[in-house]
């Protein structure tokens, strides 16, 4: 493990509070973290912010009927200057699925051609999900804890989407997604207990298994999901609206 401490932890979707305090960014040890917002309101606070470590999400939670509610194209355009990360943005089933599809089309649409990386939630609708993007394609769509069927996670892989993954997801269903689309994440704290993290970009549980999984070291691991970043982001064009730092270490593992 101490190899893998010359890189920082990465964490490719959790949420923070938009009023986390620089003491509390300090606490999660320089790792770098996607954070999901999950309305338009709480991005346009998380806007404001200028962390050297943590990527702010423009998000509208699909499982919260406010927040779709709230998504319009011209809203989605303008967020997408002042993030590079669209999420928590998808399809969920416990709400009603035709406005959420509206919402994920105009999503989709003001992101078409955009710099951006896309955070996708699929919970119970994950072929509904692909076909909206299959409809509406990007090449920053990463699925966030998917559990699709080995057929959805083929189809998924072969419309360019990223994977991140998390510690509550089974070793199965890890082994199932190609190795160079693989993400770490926490999904802070929806899944604290299962993930066994207790702050974002606490993925050691998560590194460890996927490393025992795949026969590597955690330093393997590590740069691993880095390397599978460098090529999302230079493929989705969003390289240079990273932080400083973390496009340094991209430019060395790539």
């Amino acid at each position: 493990m101490s190899q893998a401490r010359n890189l920082p932890r990465l964490d490719c979707h959790a949420h923070i509070a938009s009023d986390v305090t620089p003491a509390q960014v300090k606490a999660l040890g320089g790792a770098f973290v996607f954070a999901m917002t999950r309305s338009p309101a709480e991005a346009r606070i998380a806007a404001r912010r200028t962390d050297g470590t943590i990527i702010w999400g423009y998000g509208a939670h699909p499982g919260i009927r406010t927040s779709i509610a709230a998504v319009t194209t011209a809203g989605v355009r303008a967020a997408t200057q002042a993030h590079m990360l669209i999420g928590e943005v998808g399809l969920d089933q416990s709400t009603a699925l035709a406005p959420q599809q509206t919402a994920l089309d105009s999503i989709l649409d003001a992101c078409h051609q955009q710099p951006v990386l896309i955070s996708l939630h699929s919970t119970g609708r994950t072929p509904e999900l692909l076909d909206a993007l299959e409809r509406r394609p990007h090449p920053g769509a990463i699925l966030h804890w998917f559990n699709g069927t080995v057929s959805e996670i083929q189809r998924a892989a072969e419309l360019g989407c990223y994977f991140s993954v998390n510690a509550a997801m089974s070793d199965k269903r890890m082994s199932l997604i190609p190795q160079d689309r693989i993400l770490p994440e926490t999904d802070f704290p929806s899944s604290r207990r299962s993930t066994k993290a207790r702050l974002p970009g606490d993925t050691g549980t998560l590194e460890s298994r996927f490393a025992a999984l795949h026969a590597a070291s955690s330093f393997e691991t590590r740069q691993l999901w880095y390397q599978n970043l460098a090529v999302l982001v230079r493929r989705s064009g969003t390289y240079r609206r990273l932080p400083i730092a973390l496009q340094q270490i991209l430019a060395t593992t790539s």
